[in-house]
Formats: structure tokens, sequence, C-alpha cells
């Protein structure tokens, strides 16, 4: 029973499945292991893309339409469901599957044999998938936010350069070569690879009134999932209509967003020690709550039967 050291506070830098879904959380939750960022529960619902969508709906911000289809369903009776994905909407698509991130299994389907063969890679990755309306004109504008439920605050917004429709795995984790291309205000980070390394506009070539639109959009995100820390929220611009939607969370972003905040003067060590201190705030508000309670509920049960009893 010697102990050689413990824990202060755990710091997730994760990503992907049993980690930012909210497993990780889960398991530090239970060794009573103060951790960063966000807690079970808005760990879970960020990664499930169906599950944000509907909660976002209940707090009145935009989110695109979409249909949820299951593998074994699907797999039952292929046509049907794909007869249903085309009723309710209209070419192009993009297929997703629900619960992974950083573009893995996301393709667009511009027909009906597209649609097949996207579904079919999408399953690969995941018993339920997503497939929701393509946006042929978009922009993509990502925005950090920083905070918990008390108080939160957005970062400057920032708009990746992608290399093809979508942005790919390679466009965010293969495609850094450590250099500021792409970038107006480059980051001091010296990261080689991750999202600090894409390509990017930073800030973002937008007006004014749709920066300030997205980081209250973020804000009220943010907040409207519980998350905690830092978290990057992902938006697309309809550019035919000037629409915006919340395409998706990252409850544990690439970098941890870090270059979003150095424009706004917040360096890397601050956001670090910001993100602990939140870290800690919520261990002590946990502390001051009651899990459990005495009762004497097994006061008036008798065992192995009463008199007069059969048996």
């Amino acid at each position: 029973n010697n102990v050689y050291d413990y824990i202060d506070v755990a710091f997730p830098a994760v990503h992907g499945t049993n980690v930012e879904d909210g497993t990780l959380a889960g398991y530090l939750h239970f060794l009573n292991v103060p951790y960063v960022g966000c807690d079970v529960l808005s760990s879970a619902v960020g990664m499930d893309k169906y599950v944000m969508k509907a909660v976002l709906k209940d707090h009145q911000i935009p989110v695109l339409d979409c249909v949820v289809l299951n593998i074994r369903e699907y797999n039952a009776d292929t046509e049907q469901h794909l007869a249903r994905v085309e009723a309710r909407l209209s070419y192009p698509v993009i297929v997703k599957p629900i619960n992974l991130g950083s573009s893995v299994g996301i393709r667009i389907a511009h027909d009906h044999d597209e649609l097949l063969d996207a579904l079919d890679y999408a399953f690969e990755f995941s018993s339920k998938v997503l497939v929701e309306k393509a946006i042929t004109n978009l922009k993509e504008i990502n925005c950090s936010v920083l905070g918990d439920y008390e108080s939160a605050e957005a970062s400057e917004c920032e708009e990746p350069v992608n290399s093809d429709e979508i942005l790919s795995y390679e466009d965010k984790y293969m495609s850094g070569d450590g250099s500021k291309s792409g970038s107006k205000t480059g980051s001091s980070g010296g990261s080689k690879g991750g999202m600090s390394s894409l390509k990017r506009k930073l800030p973002a070539e937008i007006n004014g009134e749709v920066r300030e639109l997205i980081r209250s959009m973020a804000v009220d995100t943010f907040k409207a999932l519980g998350c905690s820390g830092v978290a990057r929220i992902d938006f697309m611009i309809d550019q035919d209509n000037d629409e915006v939607y919340v395409n998706e969370i990252n409850t544990i972003p690439g970098s941890l967003s870090f270059y979003l905040w150095e424009p706004l003067g917040v360096p890397y060590s601050e956001l670090l020690d910001r993100m602990v201190r939140l870290a800690l705030k919520r261990e002590r508000e946990s502390e001051e709550l009651h899990f459990s309670f005495d009762t004497n509920l097994l006061a008036g049960v008798t065992l192995g039967g009463s008199k007069g009893s059969k048996r």
C-alpha cells in the first residue's frame, strides 16, 4: 500500500473513440482525479453528431437537417433506406459516421450510386451513420471557446483552407510542414503537425457582423452542451443565402486551438493555466455536493418470510 506519488490534475490531450467520447473522463472521475476539459456527458454528446444536433435544435441554434441510418436496418433493406434519404434530402449529400471526428469515414455523394458507396464506406467505421445536405457554396469557419457553464468567451475566427470538397484527415494532420503558409498571422507554437500547421486564413475573411454572430453562437453552443475547458466549434456558411450553421464541436481540439487565442493576447501558457484552474474549480464544486444520504430504508423489512406465509 505504499503511495509513490499522486496526480494533482490530469490533462487529457487525446482524440477519438474511448477517450474524447467521455470514456476517459468517466475513468478519471471514477478514480477521483481532477481533469481538464469536458465531463462525461458533454464529451459524449459532443461526439455523437445526431445527439449534438438534437440538443442544439432545442436551444434554437441552427444545424442542418439530417437522416440517421442503422447498419442492421440498412443491410436488411438497403434500397428502402436509400429512398428514405433521397425523399428527405436533395443531392449532393454528405455522409458521416455518427461518432467519429477528424473527417474519418466522410464522403460526399452527388447521386444514388455515390450515396451507396459513401454509406458502405461510412459503415466501416460506425454502426450508425448520419446523412445531411451538403452545402455546395461553402465557407468553413472555426472558433474556439474557453470557460465553463458559468462564464465562457470566444476566440478569434479562422477559415481553414482545404484541398478537396471536405477538409480531410490528411488536410488536418498529415499536410503540415511546420511553416506558416496560408496563415496571415501564423502561430508561434512551432508545431509540425496537427491543426496548428493546417493552412488557414487567420483571422477569417468575414465581416465584423458575421464574426460576432459566429463568436456568439460558439459560446451558446459550448454552454448548451455543458462544456468546460477549451473546445473548438466548426461552422458552415452557405454563401448562397448567408445562413450560418453549427457543423460539429471538438471537445479536445487539435493543438488545443492555442493559435486561435494568440491573436486575442492569450499566450499558450495562459491558456493552459486557465484550463487547469477551470478543472480545479469543477473539482471544488463537486466536493460541495452530496452524492449519498443516510436512511433506514430497510428497517421495516423482514427477511425469511412472515408467520403464516406459504412456503
